[in-house]
């Protein structure tokens, strides 16, 4: 696909993809083989220039986000104890349009005048303490002037180090460049950051996404460095704060394992934080605490020609808002241990009755290209 589109949120350029296959008979597979002749073609055919901030190779662009100590602590420094207790509070501007389908979930962060409506119900609950997976948790980035925030997760690597998130929520495409001041925040609610802030190092994702704006390539795996926590002291009468080490990623607070090529219409788990508005104005979640959608996938692909999306699988009956960007997708959960497996990352959100509240979540399938992103972001130690 040759055309590049943007969605303007905000004042911000963000896009979104979901990408599912169901391989389960043989009109299904030979579904798989059509769709593996459109990538070759569409491969052969599409430019895959890079933009002038990162590299390709083998389909899968990188660019570095804060790839020196010095660049890390610059980052830290813009999140301060006071930039996240003020990012804490603040709920997304973005409201869907009543006559789109699907729309971007990335939230804008700025501050709301006024009452907030709540709506009566949702389709998403609150992840209880005890079946909280501590690896899930928010990013916060910037574009332009503006702040942002997305839910994402900790995925294994060797070397314990990496994030999966939506594409839209590292890498800009109005701009056409990665986002700024890019952290992950795990087991975040209600602005506690006790796990630890990890810096984004690099951004690794396919070349699609960067180059073109596929949405069946908005998936993103970005290393972080050693995590830290801030820690008061005082100095004379003045409060200050220094970092404090945590170690590790996964080390800190575990990761799902990620799995490609699975087949759909089976039972998963969605996590995110969403915020924003429904198209009728109501704002049934504020972002602060992790919510979970449980459901079986369509067993049909879904297209959204707007989004460049032709592939995508979508879950029925979530009714998460902005801010749900990112948030994994996990089959075979196990509350007790912790741990499940990552076959995707919200990416759209849907309005399939066309009324005011949103209904339904979409995700890129991880495929063989997926694979490939992630096998190459794991091959990066970042101390």
């Amino acid at each position: 696909m040759a055309r590049q589109l943007a969605l303007v949120i905000g004042g911000v350029a963000v896009m979104g993809a979901a990408a599912m296959l169901w391989a389960q008979d043989s009109a299904a597979t030979a579904s798989v083989n059509a769709l593996r002749q459109q990538d070759a073609v569409r491969r052969a055919a599409a430019s895959t220039t890079v933009p002038m901030y990162g590299s390709a190779k083998n389909e899968v662009s990188t660019f570095p986000l804060a790839p020196s100590q010095a660049d890390m602590q610059r980052v830290a420094s813009y999140w301060s104890p006071e930039r996240l207790r003020q990012a804490s509070s603040y709920e997304p501007s973005t409201k869907p349009s009543t006559s789109a389908r699907a729309t971007t979930s990335a939230a804008e962060m700025t501050r709301v005048a006024g009452p907030v409506r709540k709506a009566a119900t949702a389709a998403a609950s609150t992840a209880g303490t005890s079946d909280t997976p501590p690896m899930v948790g928010k990013v916060f980035f910037k574009v332009g002037d503006k702040e942002y925030w997305c839910s994402a997760s900790a995925v294994h690597s060797a070397y314990r180090n990496l994030v999966a998130t939506a594409g839209h929520c590292a890498y800009a495409l109005g701009p056409d460049k990665p986002v700024e001041n890019w952290i992950f925040i795990p087991s975040y609610h209600d602005g506690v950051t006790s796990a630890g802030i990890f810096v984004g190092h690099t951004l690794y994702m396919h070349v699609d996404f960067a180059g073109q704006g596929d949405f069946d390539r908005d998936y993103a795996f970005v290393t972080v460095h050693r995590g830290f926590t801030w820690q008061a002291y005082k100095d004379g009468n003045t409060i200050r704060y220094r970092t404090a080490d945590v170690g590790r990623l996964e080390d800190r607070v575990g990761a799902f394992r990620f799995a490609s090529s699975k087949p759909i219409g089976r039972g998963v788990l969605a996590f995110g934080y969403p915020a924003g508005a429904n198209p009728d104005g109501s704002r049934p979640y504020d972002g602060q605490s992790l919510k979970s959608c449980r459901g079986s996938t369509e067993k049909k692909f879904v297209s959204a020609p707007t989004w460049q999306l032709e592939h995508g699988v979508r879950l029925p009956g979530c009714a998460f808002t902005s801010g749900a960007s990112g948030g994994p997708w996990v089959i075979g959960y196990n509350a007790a241990k912790r741990t499940g497996y990552l076959t995707g990352v919200t990416s759209l959100t849907w309005n399939l009755n066309g009324g005011g509240r949103l209904d339904a979540i979409s995700s890129p399938y991880f495929n063989a290209l997926t694979q490939r992103v992630y096998n190459q972001a794991t091959r990066q130690s970042t101390g």
